[in-house]
């Protein structure tokens, strides 16, 4: 399967290059085939979500879902994150010296509001660690759009925080705010110490994406789960990327429990849980309980199985 299109792979490395060290970013639309995107959404359809599964699937935060697994449940998205383009940027921008820091497929819905911020931190603090990022569009995207800030990746070291406010960025760098909206198949490539941010958006929407992150420091990652069978050429290179013998150290992110659920999601765990209830007591000798209580259970089965 091809994953890159014609457009793509006749841009010649040096003008991405260029780019990324002039502004920052590069971008380039309808640079991922259909067929590519078409294999990531089966893949985290396939992977599903569920509650005491023996499997890897989908969490929650708010609004938004991550699926932080890709390794495990993806060869497309393996095949894509270790693709021999990406190396020789990589190895242009980063001098060969970097390892695999994160991955995700994630959602972003209606009212999620990011705050700007760089992506040169460990376990959400301030480091100073070179490295580049890669996002790609799984679905159009022509509202809340990826924005990063022209030029921040020269100095924003020199603040020695991630995190910016609303206000900061439209009152110093308004200008240079640069706006990535495109359809499914838009690739972006930025420097991780650009200051960047998923544009706000309310209402009903969804914006589906790929993300992974690179950088220098080869001991610190998040913990990778790794199918080999979607590694045909585990060789030096690709055992450094991963980080094999290496020790991760970084928490896995985002942090979720039921509490980061939404509240749809939320109510579905309930029903579960009443409906179970229900046909314990459902299958309770009718003489231990009240006629009325059988009647009101029985009732509520019916209800929640055509609901």
């Amino acid at each position: 399967m091809n994953l890159f299109s014609e457009s793509f792979l006749s841009v010649p490395n040096a003008i991405i290059v260029e780019a990324i060290k002039t502004d920052g970013v590069f971008c380039a639309r309808a640079a991922l085939t259909e067929n590519f995107l078409s294999a990531i959404c089966e893949d985290v359809a396939r992977t599903g979500y569920g509650l005491n599964r023996n499997w890897i699937s989908s969490v929650y935060t708010y609004d938004q879902l991550f699926l932080c697994h890709m390794f495990a449940v993806s060869r497309s998205f393996v095949k894509f994150s270790t693709h021999p383009r990406f190396f020789q940027l990589f190895d242009q921008i980063l001098e060969g010296n970097y390892r695999l820091k994160a991955h995700r497929y994630y959602e972003t819905y209606g009212g999620h509001h990011m705050q700007w911020h760089t992506d040169n931190k460990a376990d959400r603090e301030f480091v100073h660690v070179p490295g580049l990022v890669v996002i790609a569009y799984i679905s159009d995207v022509e509202d809340g759009e990826f924005q990063y800030v022209r030029g921040s990746q020269h100095w924003s070291g020199e603040k020695g925080y991630s995190d910016y406010t609303d206000q900061f960025v439209e009152q110093n760098c308004g200008k240079d705010i640069l706006s990535f909206n495109g359809p499914r198949g838009t690739l972006v490539i930025f420097d991780s110490y650009g200051i960047h941010r998923a544009k706000p958006v309310k209402g009903d929407f969804v914006r589906k994406s790929l993300h992974f992150q690179v950088d220098d420091a080869l001991g610190a990652s998040e913990p990778l789960l790794v199918n080999p069978e979607f590694i045909d050429n585990l060789d030096d290179r690709i055992k450094r990327y991963l980080g094999f013998g290496q020790p991760s150290g970084l928490s896995l992110y985002p942090q979720t429990d039921l509490s980061t659920m939404p509240l749809n999601r939320q109510s579905e765990i309930f029903r579960h849980f009443i409906r179970r209830l229900g046909t314990k007591i459902a299958r309770a000798p009718a003489k231990l309980l009240p006629r009325q209580v059988n009647s009101a259970v029985k009732g509520f089965l019916r209800h929640t199985s055509t609901s």
